[in-house]
């Protein structure tokens, strides 16, 4: 006897197989969104948003309705506190390379260097920190504002047990970034083995550096990230990719540096943009 083909009301029950739910609240993040998330959390900081180590639910929403008005981005409060997430895992990680290993990290270019004759020594240390890899020279273009929204949380040891949960936020995160969004989640072993007792002594190590780092830090206020995207905003014929760059040049400089573009006539302001841009 022949097989007997399908007919359409099987071939309809086949098409209709329920689908594997799409993974929610991770996608890939661009430097414009990061420039709107960063200035948005130092406002909600200054109005008293955030407590206990993490953004209050407020926070999150006013990240999301900003991103809306000004980059026509629609996004949920879920990938917001995800990217949050990385960027703890950013801090967390670089911190312990910084405070426990020789490895250089270069203050002007925000990035942990590798030179070749370390190479070696880099690579033994991945194979016990897998994490740590993702780091070998690569820019971190927001650390500095990264450094000032979540060093207090380190120091005083709060969101030190969501490390594990932060690391499978950003491994999550970089699948889509990447074109992974299909591929499976990572099984997060790596994570696991982070050492409870290393935790508790960079925490203790970060908060005597933290302390030195207040003190010093008295002097003119730096101005906010924020402030400084909405002076150069208003630059006459200055381009969105000049406003971004300026932005990281700024924040980089010194506040007389800023004093100076504020202080300029309006013709003038660019060329300074620029200049800075340059160096």
């Amino acid at each position: 006897m022949g097989t007997k083909r399908p007919g359409k009301e099987h071939l309809a029950q086949q098409n209709t197989m329920p689908q594997a739910p799409a993974r929610r609240g991770y996608r890939s993040w661009s430097t414009q969104m990061d420039v709107v998330l960063t200035a948005t959390l130092f406002q909600q900081i200054n109005e008293g948003n955030k407590g206990d180590g993490d953004f209050k639910q407020q926070a999150l929403q006013a990240v999301v309705d900003n991103l809306k008005t000004k980059l026509n981005i629609s996004l949920t409060p879920t990938h917001v506190r995800n990217r949050i997430k990385t960027w703890k895992t950013h801090y967390s990680e670089i911190t312990d390379i910084r405070n426990y290993t020789k490895f250089r990290w270069d203050e002007d270019r925000k990035m942990l260097v590798i030179p070749v004759e370390e190479l070696e020594d880099w690579q033994n240390y991945c194979k016990e920190n897998p994490n740590a890899s993702k780091y070998q020279n690569k820019s971190i273009d927001n650390w500095d504002d990264i450094c000032t929204l979540f060093a207090s949380d380190r120091a005083t040891g709060e969101g030190a047990e969501q490390y594990e949960e932060s690391a499978a936020a950003m491994e999550m995160e970089n699948e889509l970034g990447s074109g992974g969004a299909n591929s499976e989640a990572a099984s997060g072993e790596s994570n696991k083995k982070v050492k409870r007792d290393r935790l508790a002594d960079a925490v203790t190590k970060f908060a005597e550096s933290f302390s030195e780092y207040v003190s010093k830090a008295r002097g003119p206020p730096r101005p906010s990230s924020k402030e400084i995207y909405d002076v150069l905003s208003a630059v006459p014929y200055i381009s969105r990719m000049q406003i971004l760059k300026g932005v990281k040049s700024f924040m980089n400089g010194t506040v007389d540096m800023f004093e100076m573009l504020k202080s300029l006539p309006e013709d003038d302001k660019l060329d300074w943009v620029l200049l800075h841009i340059d160096d």
